[in-house]
């Protein structure tokens, strides 16, 4: 099953045409080189729309997908070229979404005035940050939960106040219908292993919202990594913002881009997620390449230096690297030579915090498509000795 072609060799046009169509469309907008390339891709014989369906949904792209085939018309013919089949799938995911996303939008904004309320200072990390901001439709991005930045400190009155809005420490019991407390051994893993509280949740009582996550987060790196960056400085720098439409704060620009990079890493390479099917993820990769667009050069020596005064070269490199694959435009040359380390060997292993290293035989982009990696005893993967 392994690949050992390099990754540098293979290119996209080396994917299955759904996968091709996919990354294609992975895009927040589309110019008129793109939807003829996605028109022609779509007409393609060959083409898996069973599988183009179960990587858009695994990737949590459906939602984009759905605008894009509204927008552009792509369930019309054009010419000789069919339009998309069963367009309604992909339409109703986008006006599903709105509906969800504006459920959480309702909750979390009281959320956010509670925390105010208590004279908690906090930062809204991805989610709504990303939907309201870089995305400017918030129906376009599946979100799981709110991620909240907040000082160690103030955890016990956070979580005081989340009691009080009916949030408990647990998880979504067998009959979707109540939370329950998590066992005695994921509290202790959590604790040991990782920067962020164990997560908040309460039923969400309807069908398109399971639950109402809150997940409260001290520092944007894992304990194991070496490096931190914790809660009190982030939130001395961060800057007001309105999300869910009340008063809130973000983090900086600088700080928002390294916490993003420290996320995907993180989920990248993780044996939880990857075990999860949440490894790698194109909507990862669309959130960070929307912001890393959006930095000039300024910006751009601002977080080098930044990067450099936590110690993240290597982190913040395996993000960009990968994130270039697949948005070449979005990170500038000059940027990923200044963070290059020597020996790029360490791009293709993960496992290495679980103190599991293991070194990858498929090559990015095609581990990126393959749904199957994930099964057990199929994860192509070479343990180091």
């Amino acid at each position: 099953m392994a690949d050992k072609t390099d990754a540098r060799e293979l290119t996209a046009e080396d994917l299955p045409v759904h996968s091709r169509l996919l990354l294609r469309m992975a895009r927040l907008r589309l110019g008129a080189d793109d939807i003829a390339r996605i028109r022609d891709l779509a007409s393609r014989p060959e083409l898996d729309w069973g599988a183009f369906l179960e990587a858009a949904a695994w990737h949590k792209l459906l939602p984009l997908i759905g605008r894009h085939v509204d927008r552009h018309r792509l369930d019309r013919k054009a010419g000789e070229q069919p339009g998309f089949p069963y367009p309604w799938v992909f339409t109703g995911a986008y006006l599903a979404n709105r509906a969800r996303n504006q459920g959480l939008s309702d909750e979390f904004g009281r959320v956010f005035a509670e925390l105010s309320a208590a004279g908690l200072r906090f930062a809204v990390r991805k989610g709504f940050s990303l939907g309201e901001g870089e995305y400017r439709d918030p129906a376009l991005r599946r979100i799981a939960d709110l991620d909240v930045l907040l000082a160690r400190e103030d955890a016990r009155a956070a979580h005081e106040v989340l009691l009080r809005l009916g949030y408990i420490q647990g998880k979504v019991a067998e009959d979707g219908e109540r939370i329950e407390p998590y066992s005695r051994e994921t509290q202790a893993f959590w604790k040991m292993n990782l920067s962020n509280q164990l997560p908040y949740r309460k039923p969400g009582g309807r069908p398109d919202i399971t639950d109402f996550n809150v997940d409260i987060c001290h520092d944007i790196f894992q304990k194991k990594s070496g490096i931190s960056a914790g809660a009190g400085e982030l939130l001395d720098r961060a800057v007001p913002v309105v999300l869910c439409g009340a008063p809130s704060f973000e983090p900086a620009p600088d700080d928002r881009l390294l916490d993003l990079c420290s996320h995907l890493h993180k989920e990248a390479t993780s044996l939880h997620f990857i075990e999860d099917r949440q490894d790698l993820q194109l909507s990862k990769f669309l959130d960070l390449a929307l912001v890393a667009e959006a930095c000039g050069e300024d910006a751009w020596q601002r977080f080098l230096k930044r990067v450099e005064a936590v110690g993240a070269e290597a982190i913040v490199y395996y993000s960009l690297h990968f994130t270039s694959v697949l948005y070449p435009e979005a990170v500038p040359t000059r940027v990923l030579d200044a963070l290059r380390p020597e020996d790029t060997a360490y791009l293709e292993l993960y496992g290495s915090l679980d103190g599991q290293s293991s070194r990858w035989e498929q090559p990015f982009l095609e581990r990126l498509f393959n749904a199957r990696r994930h099964t057990a005893g199929t994860v192509s993967n070479v343990p180091l000795q």
